[in-house]
């Protein structure tokens, strides 16, 4: 008698590893994905800390009526050494000249802060409403 194989178990054998490694590949896909955002959204956060900061030095700048906005570049914010250089996931840096903090006036004593990050070599641009 001969041992081995049908090519009904090998056809099945091969069908059910495509399917497990498809499922592999999609959830460390997935899991990438969610990390890199996490990233920029906490580099987002750093900028909006580092502009607190920077308008704590600079309170002239601020918007002085309610509902006006203002904006500090990332470029500023690295050369007055307020924050680093960010860098994308693929460790190149991010574009200062369009990253921003854009400050806007709520109340008579509020501001809201809100980060606007392009980093283009790794195609990630902060997405409207975030």
């Amino acid at each position: 008698m001969n041992k081995g194989f049908t090519l009904i178990e090998m056809l099945a054998t091969i069908t059910i590893l495509g399917i497990l490694t498809t499922i592999v590949l999609f959830s460390a896909n997935k899991l990438i994905t969610s990390s890199n955002l996490e990233y920029y959204n906490t580099s987002e956060k750093m900028m909006i800390l580092a502009s607190k900061d920077y308008f704590a030095d600079y309170r002239s700048y601020l918007p002085k009526e309610v509902n006006k906005k203002t904006r500090v570049l990332l470029s500023a914010l690295v050369s007055e050494e307020y924050i680093d250089m960010i860098k994308d996931v693929n460790n190149n840096d991010c574009d200062v000249t369009n990253s921003y903090v854009e400050v806007k006036k709520t109340s008579s004593k509020d501001y809201l802060y809100k980060a606007h990050l392009v980093c283009d070599k790794s195609n990630y641009e902060t997405k409207d409403g975030e």
